[in-house]
């Protein structure tokens, strides 16, 4: 009975991993401005994917330099 178990939930967690693979993989990126009001903590941290939160961050500290 505990094997079953456990092969319901591997099934649910691997259908749960290849939706958001795929939600992420299919979804275009959203440009985002690269200023003094769009390089603020609060502004990073309002973009939802954190891929394009990556990159803001990454765009916002190669402008300081």
């Amino acid at each position: 009975m505990q094997s079953k178990v456990n092969w319901v939930l591997m099934g649910c967690a691997a259908a749960a991993l290849v939706f958001t693979g795929y939600k992420e993989i299919s979804r275009k990126p959203q440009p985002h401005v690269v200023d003094d009001a769009g390089c603020t903590q609060d502004a990073i941290k309002g973009i939802d994917n954190i891929t394009e939160r990556a990159i803001q961050s990454s765009k916002c500290a190669q402008r300081g330099k």
